[in-house]
């Protein structure tokens, strides 16, 4: 989420102004109490520098949001994925879930193209796999989060 959200401005210590870049919307983020001190000793542009600047581990391999009470409507209708397409003007479309190679849309073009050119192909390694489905998408003019 990190190469679509981003912070724009820290207005105080727990409030802050974000971007979606995709759409140039702006909103107002607090931090949770609970998670403030972890947001302050993690620099996760260094552990996942694509992923949300608000995300945190509190133990490995255990992530959290650490503004969960005021995210924005984008991050609400967020669940976590593998890969996320958005259509031209940004809007997602369609995601591939964690530990999967299946496709979750309601998009007639993606689940078309997904058909004719993803689905049942064997590719092995996982990431290899990632690649072709980014190169696929990417040049049918969608925008590929990974």
């Amino acid at each position: 989420m990190g190469d679509i959200i981003g912070i724009e401005e820290r207005i105080d210590a727990a409030r802050f102004r974000i971007r979606f870049f995709v759409t140039g919307e702006e909103r107002l983020v607090t931090l949770d109490p609970d998670k403030a001190s972890l947001f302050c000793s993690q620099d996760i542009e260094k552990i996942r520098p694509m992923a949300c600047p608000f995300l945190r581990f509190p133990e490995p391999r255990q992530a959290c949001c650490t503004v969960h009470q005021t995210r924005p409507d984008l991050c609400r209708q967020y669940a976590c994925f593998r890969i996320l397409f958005l259509d031209g003007k940004g809007i997602p479309v369609g995601k591939i879930p964690d530990g999967s190679r299946m496709l979750s849309t309601q998009d007639a073009s993606l689940r078309t193209l997904w058909l004719q050119k993803i689905d049942g192909i064997d590719i092995p390694g996982e990431s290899v796999w990632e690649a072709y489905v980014d190169e696929i998408f990417s040049r049918a003019g969608y925008r590929v989060v990974r």
